[in-house]
């Protein structure tokens, strides 16, 4: 290939590359953050093009010669992407779930912050766990994940490849369902706490009717609930150990059936 030479076929080649790219650096965690200006991703992504786009071995295919056969090959490359790297962003919402419910059983229900990834209102401990869980991803290595898979997907599915089929929404459906559960799990030991409190405390205001419960009960949920988020959270980074490193097995299978 002569990079000061090229064909059309590589040109629609290497736009179909930067497409797939910009897909999934625009929706990966951190990476896609609305926080990091526009150009920089842009730069991000064609620096990407251009380093990965020798290394990999995309099967020679017919390209649509009209516009609309362009544009819709184009669409299918950037849903491609957006599909890959969307994954990771399920697991992050598992995460907010996860910290908005401790949030409402803390009693911190209005007390919200300004999220800069989604520029959003969120729970102060939805974001707090935000913080870990992106530390965590970045110290596992995990955004090493989509970088690989940029080179894999073309193996797997080559330009135009893109089927759309029901194992495709049926794998996305499985994994919408897990998002409550799983948030339901990394909350589950400071809920649980916190339930057994807010037991204990009705035996007393029923053995005791001239305790102010209410009174007593507030700062009692907030201080327990701190208590509780410090102390799980060894815990809680295990589990998400483990969620990391099953979504690089997720997006494998993903574009296994794509």
């Amino acid at each position: 290939m002569d990079i000061f030479n090229f064909s059309q076929y590589e040109i629609e080649t290497i736009l179909l590359v930067f497409v797939r790219i910009s897909g999934i650096i625009g929706v990966a965690p951190i990476l896609g953050s609305n926080t990091i200006p526009p150009m920089m991703k842009a730069g991000f992504v064609m620096a990407l093009t251009i380093l990965i786009y020798p290394t990999i071995d995309i099967p020679h295919v017919e390209y649509p010669g009209t516009f609309a056969g362009l544009s819709f090959a184009l669409g299918s490359e950037l849903l491609i992407g957006i599909s890959i790297a969307y994954l990771a962003r399920l697991v992050f919402s598992a995460v907010d779930t996860a910290g908005t419910i401790v949030g409402y059983q803390m009693g911190f229900g209005i007390v919200n912050v300004l999220d800069p990834v989604t520029s959003t209102q969120v729970s102060i401990t939805s974001r707090f766990y935000n913080i870990i869980a992106m530390l965590i991803f970045l110290i596992t290595d995990c955004h090493h994940y989509f970088i690989k898979a940029i080179g894999v997907s073309f193996e797997l599915i080559p330009p135009l490849g893109f089927q759309f089929s029901g194992a495709i929404v049926e794998s996305f459906s499985h994994l919408f369902g897990d998002i409550f559960v799983l948030g339901l799990k990394l909350a589950a030991p400071i809920v649980a706490t916190l339930m057994f409190s807010n037991v204990a405390l009705g035996l007393v205001a029923r053995t005791v009717p001239q305790m102010n419960v209410f009174i007593v009960g507030f700062p009692l949920q907030i201080g327990l609930g701190l208590l509780m988020l410090g102390l799980t959270i060894p815990l809680f980074a295990l589990h998400l150990k483990g969620l990391f490193a099953q979504m690089g097995h997720n997006i494998g299978n993903l574009m296994s059936i794509m």
